[in-house]
């Protein structure tokens, strides 16, 4: 029972950090324009389209469209998985080496210096 908690504990914390890794992109996306965080709901910025469930899947949202949005075909960057899997491994990577606890935190911690670093990036490139 103790090995199939600690799997699917680093499963949860692994997923955790692609969805993080996916608002890092939101960030990233928005920050520099200005716009909020919160509000509207996600959306292609060619043509408006709201976002729905399957969009939203980190990684596998961007494979299921094959990288394109459902309604106008419009190419998404290939950095939006990039970043979702560097997300995800970023925190999954310290509970494999020091195990759940420190490892959740370590990871929580370096997935926000990432994020923070991508957002500050894309504030860089967006004055320019």
């Amino acid at each position: 029972m103790n090995e199939v908690f600690l799997v699917a504990a680093t499963v949860y914390v692994a997923l955790i950090g692609l969805f993080l890794g996916s608002f890092i992109n939101l960030a990233a996306d928005r920050v520099p324009r200005g716009e909020s965080v919160v509000s509207p709901r996600s959306h292609c910025r060619a043509c408006g389209r709201v976002l729905d469930a399957v969009d939203l899947l980190p990684v596998l949202g961007y494979l299921i469209r094959g990288g394109r949005c459902a309604s106008c075909r419009a190419p998404i960057g290939a950095g939006q998985p990039i970043v979702e899997l560097v997300a995800g491994s970023t925190m999954l990577v310290p509970v494999l080496v020091v195990g759940l606890w420190p490892g959740a935190l370590i990871g929580l911690a370096a997935t926000a210096i990432l994020g923070a670093a991508i957002v500050t990036a894309a504030r860089r490139r967006a004055q320019t």
